[in-house]
């Protein structure tokens, strides 16, 4: 019967129900009154029989092979009709429906609801019992059974008793039934009227064998039952006990064996960077839809197990899939797919006798054949299976992941509805939205309620539970993956450290993190990239090795952790620093070399624990390596396109930055001039001074000329003592007076070399403009190369005219044989000078152009 405390009962029920039990109010004060008018020895009788039913009333019997059960409370009843009349059987089936409802203060309605049944359908009975009797009273013949005797109409009278119990206490709780609303089908039909009817047949039986005991040993044999009775009690009631006790262990056990396997699905779904909660939830979600859909019991326990170890083959997916935060690549999606195959298998060796193994293998199975891992079909995948499928993914999508956050109630319901009759099975659909709000309720009831964390993590609490352990372990194994995977790809310094500081920010918090490198001297580390707070301060910032906080972490190679920020700031700068806390200092070493240092700085939080160092030292090295290659990348990107000896960009750099002046010409519609620059007098320099002094000019001529150059302009070594300059957006007129100046500039530089010595080069240039001259950079050069050279050989003729005028007795003995007239040699100079259209003026320039276009060459004349 069904428990009335419960139940929000309407009219009907309790009009039905106040009816029943003022009848049995009314038939048991009647029978009270007329056992007031027993006989000293019946009365007696009923005593003991009471006090018998007391004591076996309350037991239940399970009918072997069958579903039935066999009640005392009925044998009592009978056997009291029988042998005290109507009331007497009443007054014994209420006490023994008294003491099978146990305690009335636990639940008093369903306790006089039960008791007033009984009342009322034993008061039937016997009332039909004694009627058949009437009905078959006379001299009829006995019934023989041995030596035991009865007659027939008893035997009558009993079935029809007992017939009229079982169709009283059938009728009673099939209206009960009806009148609570509910739809009496065939299982409530064979619940409530087929099952007790054997119970009903036994407890005949045994009420007739009880009544001829006592018809032929008589009333006394009541005496031997009373110990028996007792002793049967007691003993019930140990056996009861121990059973209670071993109960209670296995339940234990099972429980124990049930939290167990929670704690191990919680925490798979933690490497999973699932939250706890979902494999319960799921759970509530499966089993509530398997008792709706009347399953058996064997599957709702498959479905309670499967929701729990449903993940368990994810053990088989990588870490760094399962974490992924974007898009999975098809290679990784079949990678994950194997999961439900793979926890078939786990759970396989286990041997269950529910079918959980295709519960947990089919629930990625897709109504319409596209999932995996068999393409079954429809009806084709087990019915647990297609629960738990709707199960998981709508607790799924209420939860956050790494590669989505949460996604809401609505959008989930709506989820599934767009995926009935696809992904799921519709009608399964239909029924778990139409009792969302019910496993809701039972959910909130748990406090397995969605908790929405927030994205960032930074400041996690310093006493985790066990899952949050295992999230961080698995987040940090996927971070550090990541980030060494990043780093493979990084090359240039920046991109190196902006993506160490941000990884930082996954593990420990920080309002201001600075990255210090040590400068080629070894004496100073510069902070080459700062993240966070005051980054404007703090980029560029320099610090001594030796110095503040940061500098003896350089001095020392040791970590520094938990420390007064205002130590790295200067009394100058304190202010920067009263926003902060604490800070935390580690060096960066790479194949034991001293590379710089990570700083935290940190006003939200007042000190670093022991986990954060860590990490911080877990992920130092990794970077400290990266750090490290990504400098050494640099350095040979340098030296690749930079001349070790001037520092200047190499040949190759040059071509590079032509190909760029040359789209921006394209783009821009415009024009740049390359100048071929080459030295004067500098093989005379390394023959006279020797190389390493010739080296040493080459490095400073080309800071000459680069300092007569504009900022944008482009100066690179080319070969030997060639220099090349791309000069965008310059004329003709711009480009000799330009010329003019690094002449100049050039001619009047002097290296000392020793105290009375100086090393000293002219220069030579010729230029060729874009498009003019040529397109191609080889064009460009050979044509400016020309120039270069036309304008070196006026150079010399031009230096030989100079010093024809400084010295001409020195020319003309160079020029004219000793016995030829000196005359005729002066005049032919003068012809010479003249077709060379040499102009000499004394402390003035002089200026010699051949082809404006191509050379220009000018040189002081002391």
């Amino acid at each position: 019967m069904k428990d009335l405390e419960s139940k929000q009962l309407d009219w009907r029920t309790n009009l039905l129900w106040w009816l029943l039990t003022g009848v049995a109010i009314a038939v048991f004060a009647f029978s009270v009154f007329e056992v007031l008018s027993f006989t000293l020895s019946k009365a007696a009788v009923l005593v003991v029989a009471v006090f018998v039913s007391f004591l076996v009333a309350p037991y239940s019997f399970r009918i072997p092979r069958t579903e039935s059960t066999f009640f005392p409370k009925i044998v009592l009843a009978f056997w009291g009709t029988a042998l005290l009349g109507v009331f007497g059987g009443v007054m014994l089936a209420a006490t023994a429906s008294a003491a099978e409802h146990g305690n009335i203060r636990r639940h008093p309605w369903s306790w006089l609801a039960g008791v007033s049944k009984d009342v009322v359908a034993t008061f039937v009975s016997a009332s039909v019992f004694y009627l058949s009797l009437d009905t078959f009273s006379g001299p009829q013949p006995m019934v023989v059974a041995g030596s035991f005797l009865i007659p027939n109409e008893v035997v009558f009278a009993s079935c029809m008793m007992a017939v009229a119990h079982y169709a009283a206490i059938t009728a009673i709780d099939l209206i009960s039934w009806q009148a609570q609303g509910q739809q009496v089908d065939w299982k409530v039909f064979d619940r409530v009227a087929i099952l007790p009817l054997t119970g009903h047949l036994v407890s005949l039986a045994a009420a007739i064998c009880l009544f001829l005991t006592f018809n032929h040993f008589g009333i006394e044999f009541g005496l031997v039952l009373v110990p028996i009775a007792i002793g049967a009690n007691v003993a019930y009631k140990i056996h009861i006990r121990s059973l209670d006790l071993k109960t209670k262990e296995i339940k234990e056990a099972s429980r124990i064996h049930l939290a167990t396997v929670e704690a191990l699905a919680t925490a798979i779904d933690a490497r999973d960077q699932i939250g706890v909660g979902h494999v319960r939830r799921t759970q509530i979600y499966a089993v509530g839809m398997g008792r709706l859909l009347d399953l058996t019991p064997g599957e709702i326990d498959a479905l309670r197990t499967g929701a729990l170890l449903h993940d368990i083959g994810k053990l088989a997916v990588p870490d760094h899939i399962l974490n992924k935060p974007g898009k999975l690549t098809h290679g990784e999606m079949e990678k994950t797919k194997i999961h439900s195959s793979v926890g078939a298998s786990i759970l396989e060796k286990v041997g269950f006798s529910t079918p959980v193994v295709p519960t947990v293998k089919y629930h990625h199975e897709f109504w319409d054949g596209s999932g995996y891992p068999e393409g079954l079909r429809g009806s084709q995948i087990p019915l647990t299976a297609r629960i738990l499928s709707i199960a998981d993914a709508f607790d799924t999508l209420r939860g956050a992941r790494p590669y989505r956050p949460a996604i809401s109630r609505d959008d989930a319901c709506s989820f599934l509805r767009a995926g009935a009759g696809a992904q799921f099975d519709p009608k399964i659909v239909d029924l778990f939205l139409r009792n969302l709000k019910v496993f809701e309720d039972e959910i909130e009831g748990e406090g397995l309620m969605y908790e929405f964390e927030p994205a960032d993590q930074s400041h996690e609490s310093a006493s985790p539970s066990f899952v949050e352990q295992i999230k961080r372990a698995n987040r940090e194994v996927f971070t550090l993956y990541s980030l060494a995977k990043d780093f493979s790809s990084a090359f240039s310094i920046e991109e190196t450290l902006s993506l160490f500081t941000d990884k930082i920010k996954e593990f420990l918090p920080y309002d201001s993190c600075a990255v210090y490198l040590l400068d080629e001297t070894g004496e100073f580390a510069d902070a080459a990239h700062v993240a966070g707070e005051n980054s404007s301060f703090l980029t560029g910032k320099r610090v001594r090795v030796g110095e503040g906080a940061t500098g003896y972490v350089l001095k020392k190679r040791k970590s520094v952790e938990n420390v007064d920020p205002a130590l790295d700031f200067t009394v100058s700068h304190t202010e920067s620093s009263q926003g902060y806390k604490t800070m935390i200092s580690r060096p960066l070493i790479a194949d034991e070399r001293l590379i710089g240092a990570i700083t935290l700085y940190s006003g939200e939080i007042s000190s670093y624990q022991d986990e954060h160092f860590r990490l911080l030292e877990t992920v130092a090295k990794i970077a400290a390596d990266a750090i490290a290659k990504s400098q050494q990348h640099e350095e040979a990107a340098t030296h690749a396109l930079t001349d070790p000896i001037t520092g200047l960009p190499n040949a190759r750099c040059l071509q590079s930055e032509f190909d760029k002046e040359v789209k921006r010409s394209m783009r821009n519609g415009s024009t740049f001039q390359v100048l071929m620059l080459d030295l004067d007098g500098f093989k005379a320099v390394n023959d006279s001074f020797g190389h390493k002094v010739g080296d040493k000019l080459l490095t400073a001529i080309g800071g000459v000329i680069r300092s007569q150059l504009r900022e944008y302009d482009f100066l690179a070594r080319y070969a030997g003592d060639e220099f090349v300059a791309l000069i965008p957006d310059m004329d003709n007129t711009g480009i000799r007076e330009m010329c003019r100046r690094i002449e100049k500039a050039v001619t009047e530089f002097a290296l000392p070399v020793d105290a009375i010595s100086a090393a000293r080069v002219g220069v030579s240039i010729g230029s060729a403009c874009y498009p003019e001259h040529g397109e191609s950079f080889d064009q460009l050069v050979i044509s400016a190369d020309k120039a270069m050279y036309q304008a070196k050989a006026m150079h010399k003729l031009r230096d030989r005219a100079i010093n024809a005028v400084n010295r001409p007795a020195d020319l003309l003995e160079e020029y004219v044989p000793a016995n030829e007239p000196k005359v005729i040699a002066e005049a032919d100079l003068e012809k010479e000078n003249e077709d060379l259209e040499i102009s000499m003026r004394s402390d003035e320039m002089l200026v010699v152009e051949l082809d404006e276009r191509h050379i220009v060459s000018t040189e002081h004349v002391n």
